[in-house]
């Protein structure tokens, strides 16, 4: 039998990013003339440069054919990739770096959520406050954030207010 993971179960079913469209659009609508810089889901406001695409669309048509198709990479990335990030993105700016020090992930998000599984669930997390929600919700789906409050917080979790004129240090559970 296969058991579901309660802790799904206890994520809020609103997301914050429906809830910025929902506010967005009630303003949009209650103020039309209103100029709205959208900051909210991190979307691209530009094409995308044209050696991006010329790179996505050689590496598409690589796929096509048995002599260039490539599958699963490395788990530390390609070896070509690697080596272009060291002399494009380092040896060209004078830093010293070698291609066994590049790691080549999906992202950050999958890798922040990931990290959390080498710890224990005894261990406690700090969250920033405000926080990007994935980093609050691999949490909870492990089991790591506890319990969801009246307020909004997790029982779990510490929560660190990052603001302009707060130099607040919490003081961490023993």
């Amino acid at each position: 039998m296969a058991y579901i993971n309660d802790n799904f179960i206890k994520i809020p079913a609103t997301y914050l990013f429906s809830e910025i469209a929902k506010r967005v659009a009630q303003h949009k609508k209650d103020n039309p003339e209103a100029d709205i810089i959208r900051m909210g889901i991190g979307d691209v406001t530009l094409p995308l440069p044209d050696a991006s695409v010329d790179a996505l669309i050689t590496a598409a048509n690589e796929q096509r054919k048995s002599k260039t198709f490539r599958g699963y990479g490395p788990e530390q990335g390609y070896d070509f990739l690697r080596n272009s990030i060291v002399e494009n993105d380092f040896k060209s700016r004078g830093m010293d770096i070698e291609a066994d020090e590049i790691f080549v992930s999906d992202g950050a998000k999958s890798d922040t959520g990931n990290i959390g599984d080498i710890f224990g669930l005894q261990n406690r997390v700090a969250i920033t406050d405000p926080s990007y929600p994935v980093y609050v919700d691999t949490n909870a789906m492990s089991g790591r954030a506890g319990e969801p409050s009246a307020s909004g917080q997790w029982t779990n979790l510490v929560y660190l207010p990052c603001n302009t004129t707060n130099n607040f240090v919490p003081e961490l559970p023993k």
